[in-house]
């Protein structure tokens, strides 16, 4: 089966049939914050100690053994896709869109591909 995961800002649509996973309730982050990893999330995965997070991870993993579609959510970009994020301030002429380049969600997205 093929899978498919990627990485979304807060404001970008999500495709039909895709399932929708906030980084913000991953355990991975401090709060609401997805630009700081908690101190039991940093270095390889497997240097972990942080349970819940590591259980976020797995339950991602195993939906794309599955074959499931998921988008992986963070709430520090509007939009990941540059080109999205051109026509949409084209169409609302909202200059203040957020597109973090220190994102962790493709890091992550990247790190549940190796897993699965």
């Amino acid at each position: 089966m093929k899978s498919q995961i990627n990485h979304i800002g807060i404001r970008q649509a999500r495709e039909q049939g895709f399932r929708y996973k906030r980084l913000i309730f991953s355990g991975i982050f401090q709060a609401n914050n997805t630009t700081k990893k908690n101190i039991d999330c940093e270095g390889t995965f497997y240097q972990w100690t942080n349970e819940t997070a590591i259980k976020w991870i797995h339950a991602r993993v195993k939906e794309q053994k599955e074959g499931r579609k998921v988008h992986i959510v963070c709430n520090c970009c509007d939009f990941r896709d540059i080109e999205l994020t051109k026509i949409h301030k084209i169409k609302t002429n909202d200059d203040c869109l957020r597109v973090n380049p220190s994102c962790y969600g493709d890091e992550i997205v990247e790190l549940i591909k190796s897993l699965a």
